[in-house]
């Protein structure tokens, strides 16, 4: 006994991709410098969590490059200062880093800062 399975055509086959990051992300809009071997840039954070973040950059940057950054809050608090981060993707000027090492008070005061981003978005 011979079957033969159906084919259907491209269009019925969509899966809709999952979103397989860890952590939420928070939509945020921050000043940063960024520091490798070759100097300092300007940048902005787009979305942040306490392990990452997404930004912008003029500076080229290259998946596995290492960088320390300066994340500055818009309300004057301490800059956050990552020791090392590492550039995990970079499409079109935009770029996403995963934090590698920070001190345990930048740690903290990350941790403050994407709570507070959190807190925003409850009260609204």
């Amino acid at each position: 006994m011979e079957f033969t399975l159906p084919v259907f055509p491209e269009q019925d086959c969509f899966v809709p991709r999952m979103d397989l990051r860890r952590y939420v992300r928070e939509v945020v809009h921050l000043r940063i410098i960024l520091a490798d071997t070759g100097g300092l840039a300007n940048g902005q954070v787009i979305d942040l969590t306490t392990r990452g973040c997404g930004l912008r950059f003029i500076m080229p940057l290259a998946c596995g490059q290492c960088l320390t950054l300066k994340l500055y809050p818009a309300d004057g608090t301490a800059a956050v200062i990552c020791d090392l981060v590492q550039v995990q993707w970079v499409k079109e000027g935009r770029a996403g880093l995963v934090f590698l090492s920070m001190s345990l008070e930048n740690e903290l005061r990350l941790h403050r800062l994407c709570d507070e981003y959190l807190l925003s978005k409850v009260e609204d």
